[in-house]
């Protein structure tokens, strides 16, 4: 997402919390997949009618308004303050206060975050400590969960939000060394991300007496091969949907990509606050029921 951007220029003292929104945050939201109207949308600075909000017997006045209110569903949902490359995220008045406006009777939000164009801190209003936090420049190593916690449409299907183990994950605890090959000639999917330029990612859960997860990467002509298994009206939308912001495509409906797959596990373990996973990568994409060029 900022394959382009110099991240030394935080370093400028001119660089300061406006340039942290139009820089970093936007593309950051629009990914997320808000729009400035309709039900899951982003507000500007809402402020609030009565500024004071009561914890136990002690009221706290809400002395800033964050940047960002994002609602889904047309309901509040998360808030997002922008801070100066050099303030403090994490154990800090700007943390109480964002708390302070997320609790608010007149918001009542899941979540709230800070960015100040170094790192990203991800809070739940009952956790303590924060549930994500990550380095900007390493966010495609985050997006995954990020996108599942906040995008509005992934929260109005819950479905989608159900965390099963990870198969990576699993497959090393139960043994499985480097090389694993995962071959599924049924798999089913409902969506696909472009994670970067020339990258993409998909899931879909693996059966068995425990469901788990599986993510797979693959490239762009890997994503091409996919698509010639996909009806045109599917493919097409995925193209499209791919080539703007937010840039995934989620099928609707009993609308699925179906296909077979041969993928060898990753050597990465990819690790956040709420869990670890190992995604595969994608050696093969075969027609739904097909066989590995190897096997026919």
């Amino acid at each position: 997402m900022f394959s382009d951007f110099d991240f030394d220029v935080l370093n400028d003292p001119e660089f300061q919390e406006d340039a942290v929104r139009e820089e970093l945050i936007l593309p950051i939201i629009r990914n997320l997949g808000y729009k400035i109207s309709g039900d899951n949308r982003v507000v500007r600075s809402r402020s609030l009618i009565n500024p004071l909000v009561a914890i136990g017997s002690k009221q706290r006045k809400v002395s800033i308004i964050p940047d960002y209110l994002f609602l889904a569903d047309d309901k509040p949902f998360w808030v997002l303050d922008a801070k100066a490359p050099s303030e403090q995220l994490t154990r800090s008045k700007h943390v109480e206060q964002a708390y302070s406006y997320a609790i608010h009777p007149e918001v009542r939000a899941q979540y709230y975050a800070l960015c100040n164009g170094e790192e990203f801190v991800l809070y739940q209003v009952s956790k303590f400590e924060p549930i994500l936090q990550f380095k900007l420049k390493e966010i495609s190593k985050h997006w995954e969960l990020l996108f599942r916690l906040l995008n509005a449409d992934v929260k109005a299907n819950p479905a989608l939000v159900e965390y099963h183990p990870d198969f990576g994950v699993s497959m090393v605890k139960l043994g499985a060394i480097q090389g694993f090959r995962f071959i599924g000639p049924l798999v089913n999917s409902k969506f696909i991300a472009r994670v970067e330029d020339g990258l993409y990612t998909t899931t879909s859960v693996v059966e068995g007496d425990v469901e788990c997860a599986i993510s797979m990467d693959f490239n762009q002509q890997q994503l091409e091969e996919l698509l010639s298994y996909q009806s045109p009206e599917i493919a097409e939308l995925t193209r499209n949907s791919l080539k703007r912001m937010p840039y995934y495509v989620m099928l609707e409906g009993d609308k699925e990509f179906k296909f077979g797959v041969v993928a060898v596990l990753s050597d990465q373990v990819q690790q956040n606050a709420e869990e670890s996973y190992i995604p595969f990568e994608v050696q093969e994409f075969m027609p739904y029921g097909g066989l590995p060029k190897a096997i026919k």
